[in-house]
């Protein structure tokens, strides 16, 4: 997953501020959302105003990341085929992940397409799309450890996440699990303040384990086959643990025609195979995705 320098966080987070004085002095450099205040967003408006703005934050590969100046990834893709579907340009607008959902209230575009987890929160206040990967938290270890063959070998290991997110509330609570169940539990959980940074450790042998959300790792391991393997049970399935989660994008919720289509989009990649084709490409291997049950209850 690829993080910003010192500078670019700097300047995304006076920008965040800039967001949340006021978000009327905001626009994009490249145009406006096709919202208006008369009501929802309808796909006619969208097709009269010639494209589909969205919003991320490039900052996060494999699924939307800056090449140069162009946004590219496994969420650009899909975008890129949904607005060839409507008819329209793809308005891509990269701005930083504080203040995004803000920005979506206040109509400055029509869709937050960054990689979000489904959440309660989230989905009481937005419509929440059908999910676009597997964001469960999994475990990573080095190809060659043969100490760990399976989740439940993590007694006296050492193992590495990144401050401030889910994974690190999931690690730990499977930790207080190992315990719990008369283990000793991990020998160490370090923290750290990017993944990349985690994944080297590992690599240099320092932490046994890296954990972080299934979609990311497989990505990792795609990209660095002769390194890392995720943690799988003897069927060699990927073994979870916390709550599922799932991810994917945010409408707001009286635009039903646009996160209607939206769904029947990612429904109808799901038949046809593209979506099997893009998690391949981006990610090294397929996941299957639910339609229903995907909010969780709290």
């Amino acid at each position: 997953m690829k993080r910003k320098s010192v500078f670019k966080r700097i300047a995304a987070a006076a920008m965040a501020a800039a967001m949340a004085i006021g978000f009327a002095g905001c626009s994009s450099s490249s145009g406006t959302s096709s919202a208006s205040s008369d009501g929802p967003l309808t796909l006619d408006k969208i097709k009269a105003n010639g494209k589909l703005t969205v919003a991320t934050e490039a900052a996060y590969e494999p699924f939307e990341y800056l090449d140069g100046e162009k946004i590219v990834g496994y969420n650009a893709d899909l975008f890129a085929k949904i607005c060839e579907d409507l008819g329209v340009e793809l308005d891509y607008i990269d701005l930083p992940f504080q203040g995004i959902l803000a920005g979506l209230e206040a109509k400055k575009y029509d869709v937050v397409g960054a990689t979000l987890g489904i959440t309660a929160e989230r989905a009481g206040k937005y419509t929440m799309t059908y999910p676009i990967q597997n964001g469960t938290t999994v475990f990573v270890k080095r190809k060659n450890d043969d100490s760990i063959q399976s989740i439940a070998d993590m007694e006296g290991k050492k193992v590495g996440t990144q401050t401030s997110c889910y994974n690190e509330a999931d690690t730990k609570k499977y930790n207080e699990q190992l315990i719990a169940n008369g283990g000793s539990g991990y020998a160490e959980l370090l923290t750290y303040d990017s993944f990349p940074e985690a994944f080297l450790e590992l690599k240099n042998g320092r932490i046994d384990l890296v954990a972080q959300n299934y979609a990311s790792c497989a990505a990792v391991v795609k990209n660095n086959p002769d390194d890392y393997v995720i943690v799988s049970d003897a069927s060699g399935n990927a073994e979870y643990v916390g709550t599922d989660t799932w991810v994917g994008w945010a409408v707001r919720p009286e635009d039903t025609e646009l996160s209607e289509f939206i769904n029947s989009e990612i429904h109808k990649f799901k038949e046809d195979g593209t979506l099997a084709e893009l998690q391949t490409k981006w990610f090294g291997a397929t996941t299957e995705l639910p339609e229903e049950n995907y909010i969780p209850a709290e």
